[in-house]
Order: structure tokens, then C-alpha cells, then sequence
């Protein structure tokens, strides 16, 4: 320790000493000193209990406020995180609605095209058999074919 500090202690020691011995004489000359004392300790005790009392109700006061404030920041910023989260799920109803216009769109032109080549593939089926029957008509009526020059030779 520092001469200064061991100086510091040594006075302290001293006069609390002192008043020790001071303390003890006066009980000795005055048996009524020690309780006098005592009353005046325990009307300090029962004030300083109070004081200590309401330090505590304060601190706890204290305590019980930064944790409200802290309970209603706290309360704020998740009503703001479901604000967001509730205008995240609009705009991906508003993205999801117009895809959803853009593929019933998409699904009518299909439909629309469908409906057409079945029409058109009907009537081409239709042609079809319009013109093998013209055919075979044309088939029947019509001459036998005459032998050629080189299938007569082949017979003699």
C-alpha cells in the first residue's frame, strides 16, 4: 500500500476508536446512555428501513416502467413485421391474380384453337371421303384399261 492510504487507515482506526472508548465511558458514567442509544438507533432503524423501502419501491417502480416501455416497443415493431408481412401477402395475391388472368387467357385462346382444328380436321375428313368415293366412282365407270403392245406379246 501507498504511505498515503496507510495514513488514511491508521486516522480512521484512530477516531473510530475513540469513539468507542468515548461511547464506553458514557455508559459507565450514565447507565441510562446506553438506552437512550438504542432508541435513537432504532428510530434511525425504523426511518432508514422506510428510506430503504421506498428506494426499493422505486427501483422496482423503475423497473416495472422500462419494462412496459420496453414491452410496448416491442408489442410496436411485431405490429409493424405483420403490417409488412400482411402487405407482402397482398402484393403476391395482386402478382398471382393477374398470372392467374394472363393463364385463363392463355387456356381460352387454347381452347378456342382446339375447338377450330377439330372443326377443320372434320371437314378435311369429310373432303377426304368426298373425294376416294369421287374416285372409285370414277374407277367404276370407266373403261376397261387396253392392253398394251408389249402385254399382247407376252401371251403368243
Amino acid at each position: 500500500m501507498q504511505t498515503n492510504q496507510m495514513n488514511e487507515l491508521q486516522y480512521l482506526l484512530q477516531s473510530n476508536l475513540s469513539q468507542l472508548v468515548d461511547n464506553n465511558m458514557m455508559a459507565m458514567a450514565n447507565p441510562l446512555y446506553q438506552v437512550q442509544k438504542w432508541a435513537c438507533v432504532s428510530s434511525n432503524s425504523a426511518t432508514s428501513d422506510e428510506a430503504e423501502d421506498q428506494q426499493q419501491m422505486s427501483i422496482i417502480n423503475e423497473r416495472k416502467q422500462r419494462r412496459m416501455i420496453s414491452n410496448r416497443e416491442s408489442a410496436r415493431r411485431s405490429r409493424m413485421r405483420k403490417q409488412q408481412q400482411l402487405d407482402e401477402l397482398w402484393s403476391q395475391v395482386v402478382c398471382l391474380r393477374n398470372e392467374n388472368h394472363q393463364l385463363i387467357e392463355k387456356l381460352n385462346h387454347a381452347l378456342d384453337t382446339h375447338d377450330r382444328l377439330l372443326h377443320e380436321n372434320a371437314q378435311l375428313k369429310e373432303d377426304a371421303s368426298d373425294l376416294r368415293q369421287m374416285l372409285a366412282h370414277m374407277h367404276l365407270n370407266s373403261p376397261p384399261p387396253l392392253p398394251s403392245a408389249s402385254s399382247t406379246s407376252q401371251f403368243h
